[in-house]
């Protein structure tokens, strides 16, 4: 016969599995941004921020990752989409950064509909041609 104290240590140690079982799952783990391409006048893109000139496209590759390195989908959302705005192109998980007018917001990342990463997107005037 098994005693009380065994019954609930036996009991929480099930009750302990069941909980760890059911949190299991698909945890983000970064976010890779790769194929950068600008126009002559400039622009440039990391995790932290993305700078633009106006009237110009920047077009990155954009992944994230979960914790066992499979792609999840991606969702980009500008803040403030009269200063900059963002599409999906042609090529899966391309996107093109446009700037609207001089300015700075922000973008938000969302990885299988969660927020991963939020970026500063400063928009500046064209630079002088030479």
């Amino acid at each position: 016969m098994i005693s009380l104290v065994s019954r609930v240590a036996l009991l929480a140690g099930l009750a302990f599995g069941a909980v760890s079982i059911l949190g299991c799952g698909v945890d983000y783990d970064r976010t890779d941004i790769t194929a950068v391409k600008a126009s002559p006048l400039g622009g440039s893109i990391t995790t932290a921020r993305i700078e633009l000139p106006v009237g110009m496209i920047l077009k990155a590759h954009i992944v994230s990752y979960d914790d066992d390195r499979k792609e999840m989908d991606n969702d980009l959302y500008m803040k403030d989409p009269s200063i900059a705005d963002v599409t999906g192109v042609v090529s899966d998980r391309d996107y093109a950064f446009y700037g609207l007018r001089t300015g700075a917001t922000e973008v938000e990342i969302r990885a299988d509909g969660k927020l991963v990463l939020i970026i500063t997107v400063v928009v500046t005037d064209q630079p002088v041609l030479p």
